[in-house]
């Protein structure tokens, strides 16, 4: 009878850490996929920037 009753503890455990596992995974996911959008936010914005001082800058020369 202990003997089940640890088992069935050991197998809830193990549930619970892979359930979590899982929630990590999903949160590293989730912040993975926001990391991609803002760099790519980003790169919009630098090469925006970069064209409107390239175009300052060649307004001066003319």
């Amino acid at each position: 009878m202990i003997k089940l009753i640890k088992k069935t503890i050991t197998k809830k455990q193990e549930t619970r850490r892979g359930s979590i596992f899982v929630e990590y995974l999903l949160l590293l996911t989730i912040v993975g996929i926001g990391v991609l959008v803002g760099l790519a936010c980003v790169r919009i914005a630098l090469v925006n920037e970069l064209i409107d001082l390239a175009n300052a800058i060649n307004a001066i020369n003319s």
